[in-house]
Order: structure tokens, then C-alpha cells, then sequence
């Protein structure tokens, strides 16, 4: 009984640890050529910028496309398995997408708000952290 249980914490410790992981990855801005490891590929490998940019923008793409599917199969099986009804299911990817549109205008406003104060959000980048995309929880104003 307690391996039972120990093997069921440690499932559901490492799907949160591996949702949390999926969800920086795919809620971290598209990529350009100012972020360090962009910088550091172009420098020691001498590739072409432009190249290793859209590299990375491809293979973010692909993994939002991939965890969007398997999130898709998880809620059907959901269904499937009687924990929640169809119904149900579309009331929470509806919820989601709320969500999602929600954090999207409270980003362009937060940018709106940076332009409007006259303040470089990429000069302030080397200050500690403000614009940096994909950190922190405000964005501060990143594009």
C-alpha cells in the first residue's frame, strides 16, 4: 500500500514539475537576437543570427503544438474516464483561452503604459531584470 502511494506522489510530483517547465517554456516570448543564448551560439559556433533565431522560434513552436495536443488528450481521457462530461470539458478550455486573452491585454497594456512613461524597457534589461522576456511575472513591459 505505501509503494502504491509513494509511486503515485512521485507521478504527480514530476507531471507538476514537468507542466511548470512546459508552461515557462511556452509562455516565454519569441526569441531574439539580444537574448544571451542566442548571443552566446552566434559568438562560439559563428552561425548566422537570423538562422539560430528562427531555430528557436520553430522548436517553441513545436513544443506549444505538442503540449496543446497532449493536454487535448489528457481532457479526453478525463471524459473518457468519467471525471468530468464533455460539457464540462469545453467549459474549461473555454476558462483557459478567458485566461489566455486576459493575460495577453494585461501585457499590451503594461507595454502601452512603458511607452507612454517614455521608458526603454530594452535599455533596462542590463538594470536587473526589467524587459527581460520571459521572466518574472509582470514581463515589465517586455515586447
Amino acid at each position: 500500500m505505501n509503494k502504491k502511494i509513494l509511486i503515485t506522489t512521485l507521478g504527480l510530483v514530476g507531471l507538476v514539475v514537468l507542466g511548470v517547465v512546459a508552461a515557462n517554456a511556452v509562455t516565454a516570448d519569441s526569441f531574439d537576437s539580444s537574448s544571451p543564448i542566442i548571443q552566446r551560439l552566434v559568438e562560439r559556433f559563428g552561425l548566422n543570427e537570423n538562422e539560430v533565431v528562427s531555430t528557436f522560434e520553430e522548436v517553441r513552436s513545436e513544443r506549444k503544438e505538442t503540449l496543446q495536443q497532449s493536454k487535448e488528450e489528457r481532457l479526453n481521457q478525463a471524459v473518457t474516464d468519467g471525471v468530468i462530461t464533455e460539457e464540462q470539458k469545453q467549459t474549461l478550455q473555454g476558462r483557459w483561452e478567458e485566461k489566455k486573452a486576459e493575460h495577453q491585454r494585461r501585457r499590451e497594456e503594461s507595454e502601452s503604459w512603458y511607452e507612454e512613461q517614455g521608458i526603454d524597457t530594452e535599455a533596462l534589461r542590463t538594470y536587473g531584470g526589467f524587459g527581460m522576456k520571459g521572466f518574472g511575472h509582470g514581463h515589465w513591459g517586455s515586447k
